[in-house]
């Protein structure tokens, strides 16, 4: 059997539709866009948003050597959750941004004294002051993008509904007084936080990057990346046996390319360790359990009902809200077998006869 000890190899070799498609339109709008504005590149999970940044940010740093010119016109940066259980911390964030535009006195670049030392200042520091210190370092470094990945672990800000949103419109206004365009990246639960944030309303582009769904032109294109796939796997897989398994190999990854490239990966390294080639139980046993697909499959379907939902039309009359009875409280003594006793008057007493 061939020696195929690598599956970077997959990645170049496939370039698929969807993909192509929506890197041509993100940066056909970056090239365009103005200061302020926001262009918000959306996809479910494992289908290539963070390939798309890489792309994106070669393309855009048009051949930049900080080294020798000290500038970054491009900054990419991942929201990581960094606060007290799991919560996401806007100055933990600022810091890793001044990390990212490597500011000289509150980075943790260089030696390790120098790294406690800048710690211990952004520690001292208020929020509002790093803030400040940003928005100079990024004018400074002569930076025109500012690429977001992972920006909906935003909702975990604060247990406050509006904490969320409001870190939304905070990347907003910094992009807007730094002269940036924003560019944020995430899974389909950052809709939700974008429909609520008013800054955002109208200032923002999106970009999908979508799975390959059931029509007849995506299953015709997810079968030929399939078939690309199995061309670069070598002789551990029989030819055209990964095509013939297509619907199967859709059904158990959504359509989304990352996940079918993951279930390869593991069905062609178990492969190699056993000197065996792919079959259909090992193949079957490299696919997500149900639960991780049923969450998926979860994610996406409201992800996409999101995205294609329409608005509600401002002229159309709103629809009454459903009145809430609220029962009457019982009177002190009132309840099951607790009722006050009556005195009748005679021939008035229950099971008399009139």
């Amino acid at each position: 059997m061939s020696e195929l000890t690598s599956f970077a190899d997959l990645e170049i070799k496939v370039k698929h539709r969807q993909w192509v498609n929506a890197f041509k339109n993100a940066f056909a709008v970056l090239s365009m866009a103005s200061p302020g504005h926001v262009v918000c590149i959306v996809g479910p999970s494992r289908v290539g948003k963070t390939k798309i940044v890489r792309e994106l940010k070669a393309h855009l740093d048009n051949g930049n050597n900080y080294a020798e010119t000290g500038l970054l016109p491009v900054v990419s940066v991942e929201a990581v959750n960094a606060g007290p259980n799991g919560t996401f911390s806007t100055k933990a964030f600022t810091q890793r941004l001044l990390e990212a535009v490597r500011h000289p006195m509150l980075s943790m670049e260089g030696s390790d004294e120098f790294s406690v030392m800048a710690g211990h200042r952004v520690e001292r520091t208020t929020e509002s002051t790093l803030r400040l210190a940003l928005e100079r370092a990024f004018m400074r470094r002569g930076c025109r993008y500012l690429f977001i990945d992972e920006a909906q672990h935003a909702r975990y800000a604060s247990k406050q509904s509006q904490a969320p949103h409001a870190v939304m419109d905070s990347w907003k206004c910094l992009a807007q007084t730094s002269g940036l365009v924003l560019v944020l990246v995430g899974a389909y639960p950052i809709l939700e936080v974008l429909r609520n944030s008013p800054h955002m309303l109208g200032r923002k582009t999106q970009i999908h990057l979508s799975r390959y769904g059931d029509s007849k032109e995506d299953v015709v294109e997810f079968a030929r990346i399939i078939s690309a796939f199995e061309r670069a796997m070598g002789s551990y897989v029989e030819t055209n046996f990964l095509v013939k398994h297509a619907s199967f190999l859709h059904e158990r990854t959504c359509g989304c390319i990352g996940l079918l490239k993951g279930c390869l990966k593991q069905a062609l390294t178990i492969a190699q360790a056993h000197s065996q080639v792919i079959d259909i139980s090992l193949l079957e046993a490299s696919t997500m359990s149900d639960s991780d697909l049923l969450e998926i499959s979860r994610e996406i379907a409201e992800g996409e009902r999101l995205l294609f939902s329409s608005p509600r039309d401002p002229c159309e009359p709103k629809s009454k809200p459903a009145q809430t009875v609220v029962s009457k409280p019982k009177k002190k003594g009132e309840g099951p077998f607790r009722r006050k006793p009556v005195r009748y008057k005679p021939g008035h007493r229950i099971g008399d006869e009139s």
